[in-house]
């Protein structure tokens, strides 16, 4: 993949962005460690939408290879024991495999995610949106296909050595686990993912000298 990131460059602004947790409806849930977590109400559906917000010192370029590298998933996204790559669709656009298991008596997950990267050569933002395929592939014994899974990462140059990240996601589990229930469960899952991302970025960072 081509990249879109040059360090030591001034980035343009993006000062005139409405910043996504501005957008209509969202409640603050949590706030922990530089990692806020927002909640809202979904059209459609009973489970609410989740969104996690941190800045991360390191660059666009830094953090987006963490995201990029599927190998290392299941050391950082919370809940994810197995993690790999389907299928390579070309330059932006991937096919990935997840597994999730759960405590007895639920059962485990899993979901089939069509990764997408959208690169803004103006501002240096790197946008990744995620969206469930439970279709794209033959049912797993022992687990329940995850039905709906919307999520979109969105990093955003504060400064060459600096990324704002918001991690949003909606998530139907499928099976019979109540709205309420996992309503409230799932507002961890935002915030253990993005500190498990910040984590990650500091290792890889580490383990690069």
């Amino acid at each position: 993949m081509t990249s879109l990131l040059v360090l030591g460059l001034a980035w343009p602004t993006l000062a005139d962005e409405k910043p996504l947790e501005q957008e209509a409806g969202w409640q603050k849930a949590r706030e922990r460690s530089g990692i806020q977590v927002y909640r809202r109400d979904a059209p459609d559906t009973p489970f609410k939408e989740f969104m996690a917000v941190a800045e991360i010192s390191a660059s666009v370029e830094a953090v987006l290879a963490v995201l990029q590298d599927v190998e290392i998933g299941v050391e950082w996204v919370e809940n994810v024991e197995q993690m790999r790559l389907l299928e390579q669709i070309d330059a932006d656009r991937s096919l990935t495999y997840t597994y999730s298991e759960a405590p007895w008596p639920v059962a485990d997950r899993d979901a089939v995610v069509l990764n997408h990267y959208i690169h803004d050569t103006e501002t240096g933002q790197v946008r990744l949106e995620q969206k469930g395929l439970p279709e794209a592939i033959e049912p797993v014994k022992g687990a329940v296909r995850v039905p709906r899974l919307e999520s979109l990462w969105v990093l955003t140059p504060v400064s060459p050595t600096v990324t704002r990240v918001h991690y949003r996601v909606l998530t139907d589990p499928g099976g019979r686990l109540p709205a309420w229930l996992i309503n409230q469960v799932t507002v961890s899952q935002p915030y253990h993912t993005l500190r498990g991302l910040r984590e990650q970025v500091t290792r890889t960072a580490a383990n690069s000298r």
